[in-house]
């Protein structure tokens, strides 16, 4: 039996009081479709009556998050892959410093060099014990923040998320105002140990202090669909404002949000659907739906152009339906239409 708390380096310690290990450990009974949507009910964004802009620039690495920076004076970044715009944009933007760290990572590779004064980087594991190799949360965030100031949390560490956050104390979350969280592998919500040992318990443990503002499905790795009704990408990027920074409103959401851009050229975009669009306007959201689709379409021709490159000058493929040409023309004309679906909800 592959049990995910082992995979995912879950112990005892970090579980809270009412689940067992040992059965979670044990236990094979299959969860049904009640409880996983219970769980997913967590991740429902809600509207925090903030502006959502986007920092870190298109594509991957690049989050969306409320407009909402006044005290914030620090970000901690665990998980940079020698990329780190949405820090540089941090730090010449809003003035907000940021500490990272990676033990995959080296500054001499960094695709754009530590801004002094504002960035520190440690070539370190994020885990739940402290270590030559390792950072422990709730100390780097102890040693590099302060009582009277807000911070950030923005992290993606492949999976390693799961075990840090439980580890982190409510002190600690409560530093932050923001979190961009990565989740990863959540093709395996129907299984026990993963579901009730590992995906719940964070959310329930986040909910407490957190509301989910947006969320985003990372097309790298495709979707998984649940009871005919959740659609779930296998990584969701999920951004979080701490309750008290939350502003009544009674304007609905934009899922995808006009900000959101597809993480991986090659691959479609990942709609999320049904209970995702809870507080969300329907008809504006299938609109932005339908235009990112399209914007995509450009990027499949390319593609499908490459493929076709070695076959040129053969006379079998001298008709390609891939003809570059014809295609600019169809996604001309899918854009007129959408413009005109447009102005009727404008």
């Amino acid at each position: 039996m592959n049990n995910r708390l082992k995979q995912f380096k879950i112990t005892k310690d970090l579980l809270p009081q009412n689940l067992s290990h040992e059965d979670l450990l044990n236990n094979a009974t299959p969860v049904d479709n009640k409880d996983i949507a219970n769980v997913l009910e967590h991740l429902i964004p809600q509207n925090c009556g903030h502006e959502l802009i986007r920092i870190g620039g298109a594509r991957d690495g690049g989050y969306l998050v409320p407009n909402d920076f006044d005290g914030v004076e620090s970000c901690f970044s665990p998980g940079v892959n020698n990329f780190k715009k949405f820090e540089d944009e941090l730090a010449s933007a809003y003035g907000i410093k940021s500490f990272m760290c990676d033990f995959t990572s080296d500054p001499q590779n960094f695709r754009t060099p530590l801004i002094e004064g504002f960035q520190q980087f440690e070539k370190k594991w994020l885990d739940v014990t402290e270590g030559p190799k390792n950072l422990d949360i709730n100390q780097w965030v102890e040693d590099n923040s302060s009582n009277s100031k807000d911070s950030i949390l923005q992290i993606d560490i492949e999976g390693a998320e799961y075990r840090n956050l439980l580890h982190a104390s409510e002190k600690t979350l409560a530093r932050f105002r923001i979190i961009v969280i990565e989740f990863h592998s959540l093709h395996l919500l129907n299984e026990r140990s993963f579901l009730r040992g590992i995906l719940g318990p964070v959310l329930e443990k986040l909910s407490k202090q957190f509301v989910c503002c947006h969320v985003h499905g990372n097309n790298c790795c495709g979707f998984t669909r649940f009871n005919d009704e959740w659609v779930v990408p296998r990584v969701l990027e999920v951004t979080y404002i701490r309750k008290d920074r939350v502003r009544a409103t009674d304007s609905k959401l934009l899922i995808p949000h006009p900000e959101d851009d597809i993480n991986v050229r090659r691959n479609p975009p990942i709609h999320l659907e049904g209970p995702w669009l809870r507080n969300a306007d329907p008809s504006k959201s299938k609109l932005i739906q339908l235009e990112q689709s399209i914007n995509w379409l450009p990027n499949q021709a390319a593609t499908s152009q490459k493929l076709h490159q070695p076959f040129q000058n053969q006379s079998n493929f001298s008709h390609s339906p891939n003809n570059a040409y014809s295609q600019r023309g169809l996604i001309g004309k899918f854009r007129k239409i959408l413009d005109k679906l447009k102005s009727l909800f404008s």
